[in-house]
């Protein structure tokens, strides 16, 4: 296990429906990636983006742990935990020695999504193919009454 670093940033993830939706129900509690930052990411928040055709920011997670590992180990120490099938696992790592597995918990699912045009409307930001480090203040969007209400278009006209 790392130590705690001094700092923690939090990140947006893209990831694709079919994996943020295991994540969410709590099946999936490895990520895998072909790069990410270790020192900054224990303990930071996780956004998770469901990419298309979801298209929306769905949920967040504490990390738990980030592991740069050889891909045959990363395989078999986490393969199950990242739902994956080893043809997809294969293919995803081609061509690398090292990858990332990231633990998560605390998983929590979003009251009210926020789709990728209202990211870019109150955010200004378009989600990444991977990761991005978030400012501070795009955390605050997870316990905004005013976007967690179903009724947060309302809400919003009358702010």
């Amino acid at each position: 296990m790392n130590t705690m670093p001094l700092f923690k940033r939090d990140i947006l993830v893209s990831i694709r429906p079919t994996y943020a939706s295991k994540i969410l129900s709590g099946l999936k509690t490895v990520e895998l990636r072909r790069k990410f930052p270790e020192a900054s990411a224990i303990g930071a928040t996780v956004l998770i983006y469901s990419t298309s055709p979801v298209q929306a920011i769905v949920g967040y997670a504490r990390i738990k742990d980030v592991l740069r590992l050889p891909v045959e180990q990363i395989w078999q120490d986490h393969g199950e935990a990242a739902c994956i099938e080893r043809h997809d696992f294969d293919a995803y790592f081609d061509g690398l020695a090292y990858g990332f597995a990231i633990l998560l918990d605390k998983v929590q699912t979003l009251n009210q999504q926020l789709n990728v045009a209202e990211l870019k409307d109150e955010f200004g930001f378009v989600p990444p193919q991977s990761f991005r480090y978030l400012d501070e203040g795009y955390t605050s969007l997870l316990s905004d009454e005013r976007l967690q209400t179903p009724y947060r278009h309302k809400h919003r006209n009358q702010a």
